[in-house]
């Protein structure tokens, strides 16, 4: 029977010049709820929620997406804060 995954020789391989340039190692904190959703949508692919988190925000930002966060942008609030302030109905800071 004939061997189906072909031999490569890697023995002269050249590392990637560019690889540091492809990704950041980056550390954040991240809620229990959210370790767990990402360990759920791994689960049936048998991948760990760290893959899922990778894969997903490289999903996300490819297809362009915004998510409304339900928070103001810092342009919006520095508008807010005018216009309240021409109403006069800024409260007071201490």
């Amino acid at each position: 029977m004939r061997n189906k995954h072909k031999q490569v020789d890697f023995s002269h391989a050249v590392p990637n010049p560019f690889f540091e340039q492809l990704s950041a190692e980056i550390t954040f904190r991240l809620d229990f709820r959210s370790i767990e959703y990402f360990e759920g949508l791994g689960r049936p692919y048998g991948l760990p929620a760290q893959d899922m988190i990778r894969m997903y925000l490289r999903h996300m930002a490819g297809s362009g997406y915004k998510a409304n966060l339900g928070i103001l942008t810092l342009k919006e609030r520095e508008e807010l804060k005018k216009s309240l302030e021409a109403e006069g109905k800024l409260p007071l800071e201490e």
